[in-house]
């Protein structure tokens, strides 16, 4: 059976404070697996910690697969007796197609007329967010699937757009303190938890591409505030966004002023020098809050190596995909050389300079030694 969580929970407040209550159809199991009269009283008993006051509730109606037979909506329907419908204040249906319209019309016609005035179409995130803080709500990704086909983009009012919350293009200062006392951005904890827990053994990971439109809505969501569970999308979103938070940092990850002291070191040089150059002249040059960031970063890039066999993603590999989110130069042609990796051998000589391509890769084999 789906986990009730799934189907009923509880978000913020309301823009009169009343608590939220959030229903998802979209989260619905197949009637003919799962016995529905135990999901009525599943929903029944979360909705008893909120009828003794005034609340909301929010369905989420678009991304349904299943939908209950008429029967079983006028049993639940005459379930809910006077103390849950009188403390409703608004019931929002989002996105609400024919089968929800006819449904709560029928029902209100039939057995209470007042209790339509509290139920209110909602066409669009967009306009949720008109009537609810849209950012407390963890919004499923069906939801935000099903969305798409009514705006590319969810446009938050005036009053809601401050830009607090933004993650992306934000600086480590703002997200951890000036001096990381805040610890790591929770976007950054959530993403490489998920990695480590269920992206290890994924073939390609760093390098393959999830659904452009889906990591549109991930990213706008953590730039809102809104709880986002990132368990609940394809891993290859969590390893796109952790690159463009990189990328999109206002100061690259790695000081632009280490770029002229890599080009005094030899990339031919045997492994142990330029580990040794690299945990004495490089960690010790990057700021604080830098360091912390690429501590965690590059241990989850390590335990990813280490499981290459299987996801095929080497040192190599995943310093080819990562480095050009490192790197920040106003020469297009420059930052493309110094994001270039050395010899896929790491014991083969490489002529030239150092490049911080190179540099990343040999952290990733080396992390324990560099950090």
């Amino acid at each position: 059976m789906a986990s009730s969580d799934n189907i009923i929970y509880r978000a913020g407040v309301d823009y009169e404070s009343r608590p939220m209550v959030i229903l998802c159809a979209c989260n619905l199991p197949d009637p003919s697996k799962v016995d529905y009269d135990t999901i009525l009283r599943v929903v029944l008993a979360q909705l008893e910690q909120f009828v003794e006051n005034d609340y909301t509730v929010v369905m989420f109606s678009g991304g349904a697969v299943y939908r209950p037979g008429w029967g079983w909506l006028f049993k639940a329907y005459r379930s809910l007796n006077r103390r849950y419908k009188k403390n409703l204040k608004a019931l929002y249906i989002v996105h609400p197609s024919t089968w929800p319209r006819l449904i709560l019309g029928t029902m209100n016609a039939v057995i209470s007329p007042k209790f339509g005035a509290k139920v209110h179409y909602i066409d669009n995130l967009s306009h949720l967010a008109r009537v609810v803080p849209l950012n407390q709500i963890n919004i499923p990704p069906a939801v935000y699937q099903h969305n798409l086909k009514f705006e590319d983009t969810i446009t938050l009012p005036d009053n809601q757009q401050d830009h607090a919350h933004r993650v992306f293009g934000a600086p480590l200062e703002r997200l951890m303190g000036p001096n990381g006392e805040k610890g790591l951005p929770k976007f950054i904890q959530d993403c490489i938890r998920n990695l480590i827990e269920n992206g290890l053994y994924v073939e390609g990971l760093f390098r393959r591409s999830p659904s452009s439109a889906m990591l549109k809505q991930v990213r706008a969501a953590y730039d809102r505030g809104n709880p986002v569970n990132l368990t609940e999308y394809d891993i290859h979103i969590s390893a796109v966004l952790l690159k463009l938070f990189l990328r999109e940092l206002p100061e690259p990850i790695f000081p632009v002023d280490l770029y002229s002291l890599l080009q005094q070191q030899k990339r031919g040089e045997d492994q142990k020098t330029v580990v040794e150059f690299i945990r004495s002249e490089v960690v010790t040059k990057v700021k604080h809050n830098n360091l912390i960031l690429m501590m965690e970063v590059f241990r989850l890039l390590k335990l990813v190596a280490d499981r290459h066999e299987s996801n095929l993603m080497t040192p190599h590999n995943l310093a080819v995909v990562m480095s050009p989110n490192m790197v920040r130069h106003e020469d297009v042609m420059q930052e493309i050389a110094l994001s270039t990796v050395g010899h896929r051998d790491k014991d083969a000589p490489v002529d030239g300079a150092l490049t911080l391509g190179t540099v990343v890769k040999v952290m990733i084999e080396h992390y324990d030694d560099v950090f």
